[in-house]
């Protein structure tokens, strides 16, 4: 979509940093790329970029965003971007991340210890896809970790979730299919907690009565297993158009996204707000401004009632003026300071402990790009420098020094087996028909369908303690239950006493059927 980008000078409410500036600037012989800021647990900061698209860079800082350590992730010839970083449950790190090392593109996820070395690496290998993208990586209350992936096999986005164990190791994998008329779904924002996870980006939906798509805001929630959901393209039935690209939860359990909504009769893009109910009903969608184009780029709560957000507005073609925002939860413009000293917006926004606000992004220095860092106080000015002494790295037992690290990646492979392949997902039950014994084989991975009334998703299981396998009569009365460990792959019957008849074998895993087979006993 060609977006046409018209600029007002007068915008309400709107004033511009000129002052003395908490701006911080990194940089490498090459240029550098920022992607993602976390505050730590000794109140420094963490931001995490790449370096000529080759490397990922960490970047600890003090509290004042004074460089304390570095280190570079990659082999010097490959890709490996990242995408975020979190802080873990055992104080540690997680990171989503690309990499081209085995092929085009695959996604990564990889883990580090307090001391930002190595733990474990995972590259989701999928050579039969033209391109496949990795997401965020977020921690979960349990301690394993819920990881995001696109792929565009045949130009079609699919959107994949993944649950890793604190080790590493694959649970299960969901494939995300959504209303047969939406195409091109792309998540940008994932929130985790003990409720679910939010998936929060666009996709391309008809006009009612239309075939050709037009963008819209795409929210969908799952449950912590990966099973019921529900999605929302914003606006399918109401004309409204727009791009999703980060979101934050309230108090009450609601969502709120922004981005842009795209006004097709002036060709503006116009700083938006949409509202979802933890339910997934709709609620409002509100302009944050119309008096000049732009865009929301991220969004942190001040209190519940207060957000913060980042942003741009164009200035031509190829400038945009970097602005900060306070809006209520109507979507209400309270405050706006424009930024000069910044051409490019915030990649990533962090709330502090002292409810200041820490953001990252890129700009044009000289003759390449440079990470910027910048820290505001809840009045969106310049925060001023701590003199207190903090203690950095304390949870390191050793000194924590710059290096690069060439990690040294898993490959999952089998994530495309259970829909290539779905015989491995299959109850096999034989001889049929019988009147003696039988033999019951279970199924390589188990897998899940929810079809709701406006999605689909399929939840496919790699790991799990046991399933229960039980058989009923014609009359639906159980005449057979057994628990078996996964490690049990077959299992044989004595069924001569059953009675002639016609049997159904159920598998359950987690109170879901995952798999069923007939059988006819002589």
């Amino acid at each position: 979509m060609v977006r046409v980008f018209l600029v007002s000078l007068s915008l309400l409410f709107s004033y511009s940093i000129k002052a003395q500036t908490w701006l911080r600037i990194f940089q490498d012989i090459h240029n550098s790329n920022a992607d993602y800021v976390i505050e730590n647990y000794d109140k420094g900061y963490l931001l995490i970029g790449s370096i000529n698209y080759i490397y990922t860079w960490l970047i600890k800082t003090d509290i004042n965003g004074n460089m304390l350590w570095n280190k570079k992730f990659g082999d010097g010839q490959h890709e490996l971007i990242p995408v975020n970083i979190e802080s873990t449950l055992d104080h540690g790190y997680i990171i989503g991340a690309n990499t081209s090392k085995y092929s085009t593109n695959d996604a990564c996820i990889f883990k580090l210890n307090s001391c930002g070395e190595l733990e474990w690496c995972n590259v989701i290998y999928t050579p039969s896809f033209g391109f496949d993208y990795g997401g965020q990586a977020k921690p979960t209350p349990d301690g394993g970790y819920i990881f995001y992936r696109l792929d565009e096999k045949y130009n079609t986005n699919r959107d994949h979730l993944y649950k890793f164990d604190s080790s590493g190791q694959l649970l299960w994998h969901q494939q995300i299919t959504t209303n047969p008329l939406a195409f091109g779904e792309d998540v940008y924002d994932l929130i985790v907690d003990s409720t679910g996870i939010f998936l929060n980006g666009n996709c391309y939906f008809p006009d009612p009565g239309q075939t050709i798509g037009v963008e819209r805001f795409y929210l969908v929630k799952t449950d912590t297993t990966g099973q019921k959901h529900w999605g929302v393209v914003y606006g399918d039935s109401t004309y409204y158009y727009g791009y999703s690209i980060c979101s934050i939860k309230g108090s009450s359990g609601n969502y709120y996204a922004f981005g842009w909504r795209d006004d097709l009769v002036s060709g503006n893009s116009f700083p938006a707000l949409v509202k979802v109910l933890g339910n997934g009903t709709p609620s409002y969608n509100k302009d944050i401004f119309t008096t000049s184009s732009g865009g929301i780029n991220t969004s942190r709560w001040l209190n519940d009632t207060v957000i913060i957000l980042g942003g741009t507005i164009p200035i031509n073609s190829s400038v945009s003026q970097v602005i900060i925002l306070k809006t209520d939860t109507l979507g209400n413009l309270k405050l706006m300071v424009t930024l000069p000293q910044l051409t490019n917006g915030f990649e990533s926004t962090a709330k502090t402990f002292d409810n200041k606000f820490v953001s990252t992004g890129d700009m044009w220095s000289v003759t390449k790009e440079v990470i910027y860092l910048i820290k505001v106080n809840s009045a969106l000015q310049f925060d001023s420098v701590y003199s207190h002494l903090f203690t950095y790295d304390s949870l390191c037992s050793h000194t924590i020094t710059s290096d690069t690290i060439n990690p040294d990646c898993g490959l999952i492979v089998n994530v495309e087996e259970p829909f290539n392949n779905p015989e491995t997902t299959l109850l096999k039950v034989y001889p049929n028909p019988t009147s003696e014994f039988l033999v019951v084989e279970l199924p390589k991975y188990l897998k899940v369908q929810n079809n709701s009334s406006n999605f689909q998703s399929t939840t496919i299981y790699h790991q799990w303690k046991s399933t229960t396998l039980e058989a009923y009569n014609l009359n639906n009365k159980l005449v057979f239950r057994k628990e078996i460990p996964k490690d049990q792959t077959r299992l044989e019957l004595d069924v001569s006493a059953w009675g002639k008849g016609m049997y159904f074998f159920r598998l359950s895993y987690n109170k879901n059927t995952v798999a069923g087979e007939k059988v006819i006993i002589e």
